[in-house]
């Protein structure tokens, strides 16, 4: 195992550590759905089981609301940045499961846009690449836009950010 995936495996490893202890007696599974950038983030975590108070569109599964904690969200970031190969960046969202027999599924998104319950400043993706960055053949024609307006508000600004 190469160490880029060593670290990967590392980073996973404690994400579904944290989120397997929120897992109860009657709880089928643990799911977390993130959005990340470096200037703003997403999180919701779902606990599936048959008494929780949510319903599930499509499916219909009953769900209650889990506890995003600190460490977490360290933990999210850590994955990311496990999972940043140079040229090709790394992921925008995500959907991580675990199931109470511990078996793990991890979902990565890595080419189109991430959700987001609120707008995002588009600058957040400039900083983002310049934590993250990608080559621009790596970069999708709605990142490529995101960059430019992001760009644009930087130098509206007078700040000197400059886009790789």
């Amino acid at each position: 195992m190469n160490v880029e995936l060593a670290d990967e495996h590392v980073a996973l490893t404690n994400l579904n550590r944290q989120l397997a202890q929120q897992l109860r007696p009657g709880d089928t599974r643990i799911e977390l759905l993130t959005s990340v950038l470096r200037g703003g983030s997403r999180a919701r975590v779902r606990i599936y089981n048959a008494s929780g108070n949510l319903v599930s569109p499509p499916s219909s599964e009953r769900y209650y609301s889990g506890e995003f904690t600190w460490d977490l969200g360290i933990a999210i970031d850590k994955l990311r940045a496990a999972c940043y190969r140079e040229g090709a960046g790394t992921w925008f969202s995500a959907t991580i499961t675990v199931t109470e027999q511990g078996t793990t599924n991890a979902e990565y998104n890595y080419d189109n846009e991430p959700e987001w319950d609120t707008p995002i400043d588009p600058a957040a993706y400039v900083e983002d690449q310049e934590f993250f960055p990608r080559d621009l053949s790596a970069q999708p024609q709605w990142l490529r836009q995101r960059l430019a307006e992001g760009q644009a508000r930087i130098d509206a600004s007078g700040n000197k950010r400059r886009r790789r």
